[in-house]
């Protein structure tokens, strides 16, 4: 699919989904090279040889396919059992500013149509042209796109933005709250005390100075 070509936000994308091919470097096949110039493509033959067995080897990898942004845009690449990437890549081009009720919906019929190709887990690359930085679009699309393929049983190995300098690694605590600061259900694994920023928590010394401890000091 060309990457200039509008495309609705919908399921229908799967039955046309771009694959890799084993006599062409490992990109979109048609996928214009003028908006990566710089990318050496893997070859479908290096796909299979080299597991992405590594948060490093999956970021690589999604630099060479991906690379930078040049629209909005999610991918889904699919790993096998052994961490091997399946040769298939599915794009949703010009998604909604933020997910909606059919995100869920979208989530679990990719998972159903990649059951054929036996996917143990998927890679989500949030494209998007602008800066390095995580907006709360880019945290709203991780944690609904987690939840939801949480929910069809296929497990998120790794989400990823693409920028307009690169790609960016998204852990799961990066986008794991909410606006309120509150956990989001299924948003990620746990995130070890102390890691976020006290600007970040408006609402904890909000809560502190309403429930003072049991001495009637307030909170120490």
């Amino acid at each position: 699919m060309n990457r200039g070509e509008e495309r609705p936000h919908s399921s229908s994308t799967i039955g046309e989904s771009p694959q890799l091919s084993p006599d062409t470097p490992g990109r979109v096949p048609s996928e214009p090279a003028r908006h990566h110039p710089e990318a050496m493509k893997p070859h479908y033959e290096d796909t299979v040889t080299q597991p992405l067995t590594s948060d490093e080897l999956i970021h690589a990898r999604v630099s060479d396919l991906v690379g930078r942004a040049c629209r909005r845009q999610i991918w889904f690449l699919f790993l096998d059992g052994e961490d091997v990437q399946l040769p298939l890549i599915i794009p949703v081009a010009d998604p909604p500013v933020l997910p909606d009720d059919a995100t869920a919906r979208l989530a679990d019929t990719i998972a159903q149509g990649v059951e054929h190709l036996d996917a143990r887990s998927v890679i989500l690359v949030l494209e998007r042209y602008a800066g390095p930085q995580f907006s709360s679009a880019d945290k709203a699309w991780a944690r609904a796109l987690g939840e939801g393929f949480a929910g069809a049983g296929l497990p998120v190995r790794a989400t990823l933005v693409s920028h307009s300098r690169g790609v960016r690694w998204f852990a799961a605590d990066d986008f794991r709250w909410d606006a309120s600061g509150e956990v989001e259900k299924g948003a990620g694994t746990r995130e070890a005390p102390g890691t976020r920023d006290a600007a970040e928590l408006p609402q904890t010394r909000k809560i502190a100075r309403e429930h003072p401890t049991a001495d009637g000091r307030g909170p120490r």
